[in-house]
């Protein structure tokens, strides 16, 4: 009797010690954590849905979830499921224009104790209707001079003629053309671009692009062929900006290692003459400037010095004249980017 007596207080004493989130707790449960659409295209988005349902047996709730790029769009329905209850998951992919192997990420927040955290993975391998390769070209051209025989090819993927209506570049000196080849069919549903880049205005960088239409497309350019480059001057600038990364003091600082406030940039002739450079100026406050001559007349460097560390995060610019007809003044970018603890 003692024995069945004991028996039932421990029973009872493990049943009083059962956890509370053991009852009234959410569970989330995805029919699928990983969307596959396999081998994809002549398409401009792909859709699905994730299916998920709530088998715990206390009120599922979810957040909004978070695709890893802005190409993604999802959305929830319903964001409050009772035990039992189901619900969807729909997301939108953009794929863009470009030949890629794809995998995005939607991640998804909910109260379910054990599983706080779910990763969505979506997959695409997608082959545009129009192909370009390659889909970019990165010119470098001297100044008052042009780049000449960049070709890229463009392949019509479903085998069918190109039809290309017309090429619209975003600058007038860049121009583009289709160039037939000798012997080539009239409905050949692959062809070469050829671009040439003739750029104005002074020694710099520049990002440019031709848009691609083609006949019975209605809904924009079916592709774009990117053109980065840079127009050469007599000199050249390494690096090409200057750039801190520094932590906001505290409220009593060190004194700052002179490697964390200095920074350096050599100024370079690119084609042997002698040149002179004066007047260094700044338009972010705080910035000491010296020029310093290295290799008389052919290579100067240019020092910039903070004189403490900023409040916040800066940018600007600093300058300085040259006696370089084509460049007779030279900016440089300038970020001072401040992380505060």
């Amino acid at each position: 009797m003692l024995k069945q007596t004991l028996l039932a207080i421990a029973l009872l004493t493990g049943a009083l010690c059962v956890p509370a989130w053991a009852t009234n707790t959410a569970k989330i449960h995805f029919e699928q954590t990983v969307y596959d659409f396999g081998k994809t295209s002549q398409v401009e988005t792909v859709t699905g849905t994730f299916k998920f349902k709530n088998v715990g047996d206390g009120v599922l709730k979810i957040e909004a979830p978070k695709p890893s790029c802005g190409c993604t769009v999802a959305s929830l329905k319903p964001d409050t499921l009772p035990p039992g209850e189901t619900g969807e998951l729909v997301f939108t992919l953009n794929l863009g224009r470009s030949r890629a192997t794809m995998e995005k990420i939607i991640t998804v927040k909910s109260n379910d104790p054990k599983t706080p955290e779910v990763l969505l993975t979506i997959k695409v391998d997608y082959t545009p209707l129009y192909d370009i390769n390659p889909i970019a070209l990165a010119p470098s051209v001297p100044f008052g001079g042009k780049a000449t025989n960049l070709f890229v090819t463009i392949t019509r993927t479903d085998g069918k003629p190109l039809g290309i209506q017309r090429l619209e570049p975003s600058k007038p000196w860049v121009t583009a053309q289709v160039k037939v080849e000798p012997g080539a069919k009239a409905d050949a549903s692959t062809a070469r671009i050829l671009i040439e880049v003739q750029p104005d205005g002074p020694p710099r960088r520049f990002n440019e692009y031709v848009h691609v239409y083609a006949a019975g497309q209605s809904n924009g350019p079916v592709s774009v062929i990117y053109v980065y480059g840079q127009v050469i001057g007599d000199l050249s600038l390494s690096p090409e900006a200057l750039y801190w990364s520094l932590t906001a003091a505290a409220q009593t600082p060190a004194e700052p290692q002179e490697a964390l406030m200095v920074r350096r940039l050599a100024i370079r002739s690119n084609n042997g003459q002698a040149f002179e450079l004066k007047n260094p100026k700044s338009t972010v406050p705080g910035i000491h400037l010296e020029l310093v001559p290295k290799e008389p007349g052919k290579v100067y460097e240019l020092v910039a010095k903070l004189s403490e560390t900023p409040g916040q995060t800066l940018s600007g610019n600093v300058s300085f004249e040259t006696s370089v007809t084509n460049q007779p003044r030279i900016e440089v970018p300038v970020i001072v980017n401040v992380f505060k603890p």
